[in-house]
């Protein structure tokens, strides 16, 4: 199978991304090219590429002279994303509230389920992979795209978060409590009270991620 360098890159893109985002490479990790090229099976070309792509997604930052690292995580932009969020997802739900269908229904029961079990599995990738797609489904069913797309440009930095934050085994007990009431107000096609409580789980997550990044 031939591959291009469009779809080469994109792999070592996504690669490296994938132990940003997990922790694997840390905050300040210097980035070294050839190491990250004996390391994937490539040359250089295409990590200098993927490094440009993941410094303009705000993963990796440029030092000058000390070379490209993994960019460091802020709780100040992380609290400013989640106000951010918890006005998408307030929207989100209420939209999805007022089209919710025996297909939403289902979904929603089968997404906090899901998340229910990746809670008390000790995976943090599998937590931080159920969040992301029960949001998701809100976004998708919610019939406005431009929510999904504004979204999408936070979830990394959330990701990384999530990996740090969700360490404390206790901060995981009960995390899908609140899930679980979203869904309830939707499925009950309640659009302001499945707004209030999405709204008000983003913002109590991010005081939570700042408090704990912060360890104030």
């Amino acid at each position: 199978m031939h591959v291009t360098k469009t779809d080469l890159v994109d792999q070592v893109y996504q690669a490296i991304r994938k132990q940003i985002l997990s922790g694997t490479l840390n905050p300040k990790s210097p980035l070294r090219q050839e190491e990250l090229a004996e390391q994937l099976g490539v040359s250089r070309q295409p990590v200098s590429h993927a490094l440009v792509l993941l410094e303009r997604e705000g993963l990796v930052s440029d030092y000058g002279r000390k070379g490209k690292m993994v960019a460091p995580i802020v709780p100040e932009q992380l609290r400013n994303l989640y106000q951010v969020r918890g006005a998408i997802d307030g929207l989100a739900a209420y939209l999805c509230a007022t089209r919710v269908n025996n297909e939403v229904r289902s979904l929603l029961n089968k997404l906090v389920d899901q998340g229910d079990a990746a809670a008390g599995n000790g995976s943090i990738q599998s937590l931080a992979l159920a969040d992301i797609a029960f949001h998701r489904a809100l976004y998708e069913r919610s019939g406005n795209p431009e929510i999904m797309r504004l979204a999408d440009q936070s979830w990394s930095h959330m990701v990384r978060s999530m990996h740090q934050v969700l360490e404390n085994q206790s901060l995981r007990s009960g995390i899908w409590d609140d899930h679980r009431a979203i869904a309830e107000a939707i499925i009950d096609g309640d659009p302001e009270l499945a707004r209030e409580r999405a709204t008000e789980h983003a913002n109590s997550a991010g005081q939570m991620t700042y408090q704990r990044l912060t360890n104030s």
